[in-house]
């Protein structure tokens, strides 16, 4: 097995070195353009309408050479800091993330390739009952104790979309592959260590029935790996006498965790596919329609593996449906976007034990999201509303736990970004937020109350149901460099508070904190 173990991380070890050259190489192919070429593509990053147009083409290969630019390549360097008690139970208090990205897009002949590459280094101090990674929260199955813990977590990350158009621009086929892999552990008892990878692949093709009218269609398919284990460097706190906060629960569903002291560890297995339809229109004077369905079976197979077989824990199945329709119209000095989404995922476990399932998982988003940009010579102003309401519902049926609430989140921003003669760059933007509550249903068993009810299922439903306001504050400035470089620093400031919590007729042994603050901090580069 180390043997194994060894050779795989040597094929990570290629697989980091191939994604870094190449994605460096894409990016530094870009750099003999025009000079002007680094301080157009900060202005297009400034852009917010005409810039969500590329954030929306990201998602499949069947939009790039539609929504994005010819070129565009940045680099990003962030620290980010987030502090405070108002968060979700398995949140952490403090977190510390470093991160590095880089992107672009480029044409190599008749084919467009976009491309990403991204690191992320975080430190999370004071997190509880979560032994997971933060990639895979309606996960159902996994480890937790009441001990806070600090966990340190890496994840690499690469994407690549690449399209060509055959039989007279009237055939566009595409190619897409997302592949990541993290490694999570706890620096203190009890330490978990959870090592992961995911590689998602895309095939797309559409065809142009008439000079303004495309559809198009693409399958999906991927699968990952989660390995999790949990133990104890001081070995008299692993049986939870000595001091009862250390002890190790198996949370199986949304109900009281099993103490689990024995065999800490298992192996997540998931595969999934999907089919996704696409359909666009385009017009001079209406502008650009583009319309995405796609759905998708996820199965995940929990399972305890040894040299003398594999037992088989759980299986988790996962349902997810996305409808999205995204409108931009360009005028002569200014651009409107549209975004309309609906997203849901239905979810069931299967216990072999038990030969049947326990638990339910569902929740559902709407959102609407309007961006406008008016640029008047150098200067760009960036208006934007937003409204999304949000739906979630817990079944376990084990437990006799129902817990199901809704949400409306709301944003109002204005943003404004100046260039000067020496194309030299200022902006700053500023965003309400509002998050409300609307209703709930709360259906659990008092007589089941346990650890796992009381600091999680409890202090849950007092955040969920509680409203939030808060506001985001940024500003950045940027300057040429070395002729084909526009570089810049960014500065993000966000604030949430809460308003007074919701009396549902349980005593709250610890309850979500007044607020939270987080900070990013950000070295841009554009070429």
């Amino acid at each position: 097995m180390a043997k194994i173990l060894h050779i795989i991380k040597m094929k990570h070890n290629i697989l980091y070195t191939i994604l870094i050259f190449g994605t460096a190489f894409t990016a530094s192919a870009q750099v003999n353009d025009a000079s002007n070429t680094a301080t157009n593509n900060k202005r297009f990053s400034a852009d917010s309408a005409q810039f969500s147009a590329y954030d929306f083409a990201k998602t499949s290969p069947f939009f790039i050479k539609k929504l994005m630019p010819l070129t565009f390549n940045s680099l990003k360097i962030n620290q980010i800091f987030e502090k405070g008690h108002l968060m979700k139970a398995q949140d952490a208090t403090q977190i510390n993330t470093t991160a590095l990205s880089t992107e672009g897009i480029s044409q190599l002949k008749s084919v467009t390739l976009w491309g990403l590459f991204s690191y992320n280094r975080s430190v999370e101090d004071s997190t509880s009952f979560s032994h997971q990674t933060r990639n895979n929260l309606v996960n159902p199955y996994y480890f937790g104790s009441v001990k806070n813990l600090n966990y340190q977590r890496t994840v690499y990350n690469l994407k690549a979309l690449a399209s060509k158009n055959l039989l007279n621009d009237n055939l566009p086929v595409g190619l897409g592959a997302d592949y990541r892999i993290g490694n999570h552990y706890s620096t203190n008892d009890p330490r978990g260590e959870i090592s992961d990878y995911q590689l998602n692949l895309v095939a797309s093709i559409g065809y142009n029935i008439a000079k303004e009218l495309t559809i198009g269609a693409a399958y999906r398919y991927g699968y990952g790996l989660e390995k999790v284990n949990v133990a104890y460097k001081n070995n008299s706190l692993s049986q939870g006498k000595v001091i009862p906060e250390f002890t190790n629960y198996l949370i199986n569903g949304y109900g009281e965790g099993e103490e689990y002291n024995e065999r800490r560890t298992f192996q997540n297995n998931q595969t999934r596919d999907g089919l996704d339809a696409y359909l666009t229109f385009d017009n001079e004077t209406m502008g650009s329609f583009n319309f995405t369905f796609q759905t998708s079976k996820e199965k995940q197979k929990f399972d305890y593996r040894t040299s003398s077989g594999i037992t088989k824990y759980i299986s988790f199945n996962l349902i997810n449906e996305k409808y999205r329709l995204y409108w931009l119209k360009k005028g002569r000095n200014n651009k409107f976007s549209a975004d309309l989404s609906y997203y849901r995922n239905n979810g069931h476990n299967y216990l072999h034990v038990y030969l049947a399932n326990s638990y339910l998982y569902k929740d559902n988003t709407i959102a609407a999201r309007g961006l406008f940009s008016l640029i008047n010579n150098q200067i760009t102003h960036n208006f934007g509303l937003g409204l999304s309401k949000y739906g979630e519902r817990k079944q376990d049926g084990i437990a006799g736990n129902d817990i199901r609430f809704n949400q409306l989140n709301y944003s109002l921003s204005y943003g404004i970004n100046r260039q000067n003669k020496n194309n030299h760059n200022w902006g700053f933007s500023l965003t309400g937020l509002y998050n409300q509550y609307l209703d709930s249903d709360f259906n659990v068993l008092l007589a089941n109350e346990g650890v796992f009810t009381r600091n999680v299922i409890y202090y849950d439903y007092a955040y969920h149901t509680t409203s939030k306001f808060g506001a985001n504050l940024t500003g950045d400035y940027s300057i040429p460099m070395f002729k084909q470089v526009q570089a810049g620093i960014k500065v993000a400031l966000t604030y949430w508070r809460r308003e007074d919590l919701k009396d549902f007729g349980r005593t709250l042994t610890s309850a979500p904190g007044k607020d939270r603050f987080s900070s990013n901090i950000s070295l841009n580069l554009y070429f």
